[in-house]
Order: C-alpha cells, then sequence, then structure tokens
C-alpha cells in the first residue's frame, strides 16, 4: 500500500545520539546497530487515506545495509557527506519516495482516474544535535517527473532507554508543494464525476507525532512495535477523494543483523 510510506511513514538522535542499545539517528532516519546488514518483515494496520481504500493491512519488508556514512534499503539510499558520529551537525543527501500513487485497483472511488505514479526524490538533510535529542531537517525535488515538486519539514528525535529496549519518540511537521498536492490530491476535469468533483490542490502542512519501539532478544535479532499519527493539512483533507484528515499506521516488526 503506497500511502504507508508518505505516513507514513513510517514511516529515527543525530548520528552523535545513540542509545546502550545501538539505536541511532542519521539522515533522518532511526537504525540499529551501525556497519550491519538488516533484513525485516512484519505488518501494519493503516486507516485509509483514499475513500473507499481495498486494504488496510499491508506487509512491511525491508532488506538492506546501513553503514557508518551510508544506507540502502527499500526506503532509499542516504550518504552522509559532512560530519562524523559525535558532532553536532551531519549533512546528507537522499534519494527516496514521497511514498505515495494509486492506480485502479487502490480504492472503486478512484475508478476513473489516471494511475498516479510513485516519484523518485533527489534530497539534502541536516541532523542538529539538540540536548539528547536531535532536530532533522530535510529538502527533496521530484527528478522522475511524478509530481514535479517538492517536499521539506523538520523532524525532533528522542531515545529513551527501557531496560534493554530503545523508544524512539519522534514529531514533525512536513510542507507539501501545490505540485505535490495537486498531483496525488487533485481531481482533474476529465476525471469529475457527480460523486467526485473537481479539486485543484494547494501547497499544504501536515504534521506527524509518534513512536518506535526496538527490543533486542538477541545479539542479531530486534523486535519492533511503531505507531504514527498524521495530520493532513486542509488543502489536502478537502480534496474529494481523501477519506479522512486523521491517518493513523500500527506496525509490528522482526529484524535480522547480519
Amino acid at each position: 500500500m503506497n500511502k504507508s510510506a508518505l505516513l507514513f511513514s513510517i514511516l529515527a538522535a543525530a548520528p552523535a545520539v545513540q542509545a546502550a542499545n545501538q539505536t541511532y539517528i542519521l539522515n533522518g532516519n532511526i537504525y540499529t546497530k551501525q556497519s550491519t546488514w538488516i533484513a525485516e518483515a512484519g505488518v501494519a494496520a493503516t486507516s485509509d487515506l483514499y475513500k473507499e481504500q481495498d486494504h488496510s493491512v499491508v506487509p512491511l519488508l525491508n532488506f538492506g545495509y546501513h553503514g557508518e556514512d551510508f544506507n540502502i534499503d527499500f526506503s532509499g539510499a542516504n550518504y552522509r557527506f559532512y560530519g562524523t558520529d559525535g558532532d553536532l551537525v551531519n549533512l546528507g543527501v537522499h534519494l527516496t519516495s514521497a511514498g505515495i500513487g494509486y492506480d485502479d485497483d487502490t480504492s472503486d472511488f478512484l475508478k476513473g482516474m489516471d494511475d498516479r505514479d510513485i516519484s523518485v526524490d533527489l534530497g539534502l538533510n541536516a541532523d542538529f544535535q539538540v540536548g539528547t535529542g536531535v532536530v532533522s531537517t530535510y529538502f527533496q525535488h521530484d527528478i522522475s517527473g511524478a509530481y514535479k515538486g517538492y517536499l521539506a519539514g523538520v523532524r525532533y528525535f528522542d531515545i529513551f532507554p527501557i531496560g534493554d529496549a530503545d523508544l524512539v519518540s519522534f514529531a514533525g511537521v512536513m510542507f507539501q508543494s501545490k505540485d505535490f498536492v495537486d498531483y496525488y490530491f487533485g481531481v482533474q476535469p476529465k476525471e469529475a464525476r457527480a460523486n467526485r468533483t473537481q479539486y485543484t490542490g494547494k501547497s499544504s502542512v501536515a504534521y506527524e507525532v509518534g513512536y518506535k519501539l526496538i527490543y533486542p532478544i538477541s545479539e542479531n535479532w530486534n523486535l519492533t512495535q511503531s505507531a504514527q499519527y498524521t495530520g493532513l493539512g486542509s488543502e489536502v483533507a478537502d480534496s474529494p477523494i481523501v477519506d479522512s484528515e486523521h491517518q493513523w499506521l500500527v506496525g509490528a516488526t522482526v529484524a535480522y543483523h547480519f
């Protein structure tokens, strides 16, 4: 389900902030165990982004390598080009996706609308250590020609050890350009129906809060549980194809590091 990556997300303290259980933040992402490969699988339940959406339970799968400066997995790739673990400021570049898109199989309500493609975005990230947490900022622009706009935002992350587990809480805001909103949530004149009026999107701001709980069950195995709430801006929520401005995601995975 494509909205998972947007909400979601789901969905990471700067590299300088690392818990005793090896959870850390790098390039705006939550990672566990630096310089290892990861294979991860699980499931998530989500609220409906689009009206009459067909699937609300989706698999969560990930595989990749998380290194000292370079990371690549199913969510994309990023490279830290300035700073090291322990520095107050770290800068990086990332290749990722806006994370949403749809076709005729996504929802019966979207029948008759053109497909919306998943994008490929190139961006910059800056992490700043603030006390025990990290402020992570980002800017990314579509380079695939899908929505042809950009996203920008800021998130605050904090890692709180609970026994052997690490609880990572986060909150943030995201600016979505007009091109992004219009492409994914607009309704063109040719797509309008009696129950689906024409709609032209405008730039919007969304906010999010959530957490990720990481529990090591052995040197190589981790269990994770995460939840996230996203509040969509009115420019998105007012679209006739959007189900609700209140978006939730709750998931759990098991991960193997090697």
